[in-house]
């Protein structure tokens, strides 16, 4: 997998797929045509690289097919039927109208061109007789080149520019078009899903599940959190538009209506996943951060809101399940590990981090992550660094739940001397310290799951 850019993460498309979706866009565009004969509209983006699913483009992809419908309905074209699905390989719409396919073509070739995005945009026309109206039919230019503006088809041919380069130029476009528009609750959901497969994907990671192996974790592997990160992005809409709707509610308010959104997420999660625990943390944190986000871009109106109103707001929506299940806690009502280790060593995990916005993240990992991917460091080794700076500062109840205060405050103290280390010496390293997590049977859960939020407001900030 392809680490050079955050934004374009996600499942990898290989040929075999590939081919299949030609076949099957070829087998429903003969399947709209024989219901509906008449002029056929096929629209899907043109996205270089092998990932072709992923939060910026399936967003774009969203509005931009409200915007054919509204653009067609608009020059009286009527539409008879639209199809919208979605595949590996990318979206697909399909509208089935009546209009008459060089006029189509001419409307919406305006449209293309009147979007910041428009140049990743493959909106076919096809008429009755199933040829399409090209550009060169209505008298125009060819499409310009993504990168550098000339015929594309030459550039395509000579392979003029890496696909580094065009991936870089299409993260360009999707960003600059979104940042136009409101954030949309869906698009949240989006961003969560996209920072815990980030997490996951990001290599090495010690005591992880990576892409090098399964860490400290015998029942977990890439696929299994990849199946769980896909049940989970519905619940993460649910956050944000609950977020929305309740920005005039007090903190209290807020809490008691997600709890029983973060209740189905688990049962959900442990369907999925056979009854493993993969993102139990996750659903409580990155949905306290997902709601937070949602009441922020409701209270903001048409501005959009800061990262620190974001942060400071998850900390009030938290802080009340901090007072109540751990400052009054009863010692018999000690059921999880987090609260055993709040009684007896007074460490409060998760839930202090959020009741007080997330701290670890704003002074050690979100500094490291952003300033790497600023400086043109791929996120693969941004985030792993930053992870590193996370073990070796927190204490994370994980390893200490599944070795001793002791030797999670060792193996604190070999991370704090691997961040000093050349980077070449740190790459190394880091692998013989994952061997050593591994064989002492130690995971930082809670680091991995403030690196999944660090990357979700990384990917926030860059759409405020």
């Amino acid at each position: 997998m392809s680490a050079k850019n955050i934004w374009l993460t996600g499942h990898e498309v290989e040929l075999p797929e590939m081919l299949a979706g030609r076949e099957h866009r070829a087998s429903e565009q003969e399947a709209v045509r024989a219901e509906h004969p008449g002029t056929l509209v096929c629209f899907t983006l043109n996205i270089a690289g092998p990932v072709k699913v992923f939060p910026l483009a399936e967003e774009v992809f969203v509005q931009t097919t409200d915007r054919i419908q509204s653009t067609l309905w608009r020059h009286s074209i009527q539409i008879r039927e639209k199809r919208v699905e979605t595949w590996s390989w990318g979206w697909e719409a399909y509208f089935a109208v009546d209009g008459e396919a060089e006029t189509t073509k001419r409307v919406l070739l305006e449209l293309e061109e009147g979007e910041i995005a428009g140049r990743l945009f493959d909106i076919d026309v096809l008429r009755p007789d199933g040829s399409k109206v090209s550009r060169q039919d209505l008298g125009l230019p060819p499409r310009p080149c993504l990168v550098c503006g000339r015929e594309s088809a030459a550039c395509a041919r000579s392979r003029a520019h890496t696909v580094e380069e065009l991936q870089d130029k299409t993260a360009q476009l999707l960003m600059e078009s979104l940042r136009r528009e409101r954030i949309s609750s869906e698009m949240i959901g989006r961003l969560c899903r996209q920072a815990m497969l980030l997490e996951v994907y990001t290599t090495p990671k010690p005591g992880l599940v990576d892409r090098n192996n399964c860490g400290a974790h015998r029942d977990m592997d890439v696929a299994l959190f990849e199946k769980s990160t896909a049940v989970l992005e519905s619940f993460f809409v649910r956050y944000a538009a609950l977020g929305r709707e309740l920005y005039e509610e007090s903190p209290e308010e807020i809490l008691r209506c997600i709890r029983p959104i973060g209740l189905e997420a688990e049962k959900a999660m442990f369907a999925a996943t056979s009854g493993v625990n993969t993102h139990k943390g996750m659903i409580f944190s990155l949905g306290i951060l997902a709601t937070a986000t949602g009441y922020c871009l409701a209270r903001s109106g048409k501005q959009k809101p800061s990262l620190g109103g974001i942060l400071e707001t998850a900390a009030l929506i938290a802080a009340p399940a901090w007072k109540r299940d751990f400052e009054r806690m009863p010692e018999e009502a000690q059921r999880t590990a987090g609260e055993r280790q709040y009684a007896r060593y007074g460490i409060g995990g998760i839930r202090q981090e959020a009741a007080e916005g997330f701290p670890s993240v704003r002074n050690y990992s979100w500094p490291i992550l952003s300033q790497a991917l600023q400086e043109g460091i791929d996120y693969n080794q941004a985030g792993s660094l930053a992870l590193l700076n996370l073990i070796a500062h927190v204490t994370d109840t994980n390893m200490i739940a599944r070795s001793s205060r002791e030797e999670a405050a060792r193996l604190r103290g070999k991370a704090q001397a691997l961040l000093t280390a050349p980077e070449g010496v740190r790459k190394s390293q880091v692998l013989a310290l994952d061997q050593e997590f591994i064989r002492q049977n130690v995971s930082p859960g809670g680091c991995a799951d403030l690196l999944a939020l660090t990357y979700y407001l990384y990917e926030v900030a860059g759409l405020l």
